[in-house]
């Protein structure tokens, strides 16, 4: 077989991988409007209200916290792959940050459950622990996301973002069919969305275990010095931290608004944050369709 037709399949494994994903990321915010759509026609305003500050803040958080350890861990496996460096290191630098940075968050949502509670989602006990549970679920998802991404398994991403979505609107359309009700029935998809997202982990793993070890192709030169090479948890850190400022400045304006539309407004804020909710996620809708073409851009 020829270099040139060598070459050709993983291209073309790319490429597909790649498609895969656009279709499962524009799927994705299409099945997303569905749930608030759903949600919007089932729950009072307030109700609603009250779930749109709860999907703000989990993402608000979860962007910021878990985001910088999926690039790192997607980054730095790419890198390594290319450069045919083994060894785990890297996995275990990005676990240990991601388990701090979750820790973190549940030590203080505890420590602050009461503003959270009762000053953000109006007393609802139900709200505060979705909360607290979806955000420790992403801990895991966003790490599984930094992994395929890493590895070039663009189809498993986007089957796993999909799954996500669909198992999130699973819980919108049970109480619109009336096999369950009540705001707390819609809010438990957000918590249980990144559990259910998961189960594409095990077929990602077996497919890596059975890969035959010619498949990542020849090694590039690596002209680095040992200490460049070594991934350290200092090296990691600064490479997070950096992308952590960069996800609180992106948040503050994409998820924001309802939220401080919340603190600002003392009577009928949930609602007026579900509206502004709405606003925001109309607006929003070219950057997901932008989102979803950019993998195709790079087959060519």
């Amino acid at each position: 077989m020829s270099a040139s037709a060598e070459a050709a399949g993983p291209r073309a494994g790319y490429g597909r991988g790649a498609a895969i994903l656009s279709v499962g990321i524009g799927v994705t915010g299409l099945v997303t409007y569905a749930y608030f759509s759903l949600a919007a026609h089932t729950l009072s305003d307030s109700d609603y209200g009250g779930v749109t500050l709860l999907w703000s803040a989990v993402f608000i958080v979860v962007s910021v916290l878990y985001r910088p350890v999926e690039q790192l861990l997607s980054r730095t496996i790419a890198d390594r792959d290319v450069r045919g460096q083994e060894g785990n290191e890297h996995l275990r630098v990005a676990a240990t940050i991601q388990l701090a940075l979750a820790a973190l968050f549940a030590v203080v949502a505890l420590a602050l459950r009461g503003p959270l509670e009762d000053g953000l989602f109006g007393g609802s006990a139900t709200l505060y622990w979705v909360m607290i549970a979806a955000v420790l679920w992403y801990a895991a998802s966003y790490f599984a996301r930094g992994f395929l991404a890493g590895h070039h398994r663009f189809g498993l991403y986007g089957l796993l973002v999909l799954l996500e979505a669909l198992s999130r609107v699973a819980f919108a359309v049970a109480v619109a069919v009336g096999i369950a009700e009540g705001q707390s029935a819609v809010a438990l998809g957000i918590a249980a969305a990144p559990l259910f997202s998961l189960s594409v982990v095990p077929w990602a793993l077996r497919r890596r275990l059975r890969a035959a070890p010619s498949a990542a192709g020849e090694p590039l030169p690596d002209d680095s010095t040992p200490e460049q090479a070594q991934f350290t948890l200092a090296r990691g850190a600064g490479f997070a931290g950096a992308v952590l400022l960069i996800m609180i400045a992106e948040q503050t304006f994409l998820n924001g608004g309802p939220l401080l539309v919340k603190a600002t407004e003392s009577d009928g804020g949930t609602a007026l944050a579900g509206f502004a909710f709405n606003v925001l996620l109309i607006a929003r809708a070219p950057l997901q369709l932008f989102q979803a073409s950019r993998p195709r851009s790079s087959r060519t």
